[in-house]
Formats: structure tokens, sequence, C-alpha cells
């Protein structure tokens, strides 16, 4: 009877077979999680630079559009956007360049000025005066200086007025004028 205990075979495992599967176990969730929890936060720090980028790129094209030629200086502006409050700051500097400054923008949060999120640069010059020459031709289709008078024979149809661009005649179909025989009798 002592014999065939001795030669029986375990089938199951050890406590501490269980314990270090378990262990390795934990050891493999604890990384996946520590994965998720840093790609979490380098999409929200890449979405906040993202934003910070589109606010200075803003700045800096309103500071274009306004028509100004900004004096060597540094000034800053709240702004709200995505829902979040930021503060800017503009460092505006020489070029070396005659007529062409330097913009260095700076984005944070406005509860941490000091903290910046995100940096552009731009650069600024007099707004040029309209070209003399050119088409003349403003954003409403206007002319002004510089564009082209009516050519005769140029836009002479006139134009249904219930159809922008239209021709009164728009159904219809002219024969063009006789250009000359076609037919090789030259």
């Amino acid at each position: 009877m002592r014999s065939d205990r001795l030669t029986s075979v375990s089938a199951g495992f050890t406590l501490l077979e269980v314990v270090v599967a378990l262990a390795v176990v934990t050891l493999g969730i604890i990384a996946g999680f520590n994965l998720v929890v840093q790609i979490s936060a380098g999409s929200l720090h890449m979405k906040e630079r993202t934003l910070a980028g589109w606010i200075a790129s803003n700045e800096i094209t309103r500071l274009r559009l306004s028509g100004e030629f900004p004096e060597v200086s540094q000034f800053d502006g709240d702004v709200e956007f995505a829902g979040s409050n930021y503060r800017w700051r503009a460092t505006v500097s020489e070029t070396g360049v005659e007529d062409l400054r330097r913009i260095d923008m700076d984005v944070a949060y406005a509860d941490n000025p000091d903290q910046v999120i995100g940096r552009s640069t731009g650069f600024i010059s007099p707004t040029a005066p309209p070209r003399l020459g050119g088409s003349g031709w403003d954003a409403a289709g206007e002319s002004g200086p510089g564009a082209p008078e009516n050519v005769e024979g140029e836009n002479d149809q006139a134009v249904d007025s219930d159809q922008p661009g239209g021709n009164e005649q728009a159904g219809e179909t002219q024969p063009p004028e006789n250009q000359g025989d076609t037919e090789g009798n030259q």
C-alpha cells in the first residue's frame, strides 16, 4: 500500500506555481495600464500643443490683418479657445531687414501663464500699397485703378437680372458669323 502512494504522480499545480503565475499576469496588466495612461497623457499634450499653435497663428494673422506695423515691443492678451482660457505673449523684434519684424508668440493657460505650452514665430512687414498695372479687381468684383477697360466686343450681351451671370438668350444657339469659306475655296 505504501508503494502505491509513492508511485502516484501529482496532477495539479503547487501553491508556489499559482502565486508566481498570478504575479506575472499582474505585472503584465500593470504594464498595459501604464502604457494606456502614457498614451492618453501624450495625446492630451499633443492636443494642447496643437491648440496653442492655432492660437499663436491666429494672433499673428490678426496682427498682420490689422494693417499696423508694430514697434519693437512685448505685449500680451487673453483668448478663449476650444472651451479653455489661454494667455498669449507676443515679442516683436528687429530682423536686420528693413521693414521686416519678427513676432515670437508664446501661448499658455490663463491660470498658469509662466508655463508655455506652445510657440510660433511669424514675420510682418508694412502693408504693401496697391499695385498699379495689375488686374485692379477688388474682392467684390469692382474695377479699380489699373483695371482693364471694357474691350469692344467683350461682354456685349445683355444679362438676365433673374439669373446671375445668365444670358437673356440662354436657350438659343446662334450660328457663328461668316468667317470665310472653310470648304477649301480660298
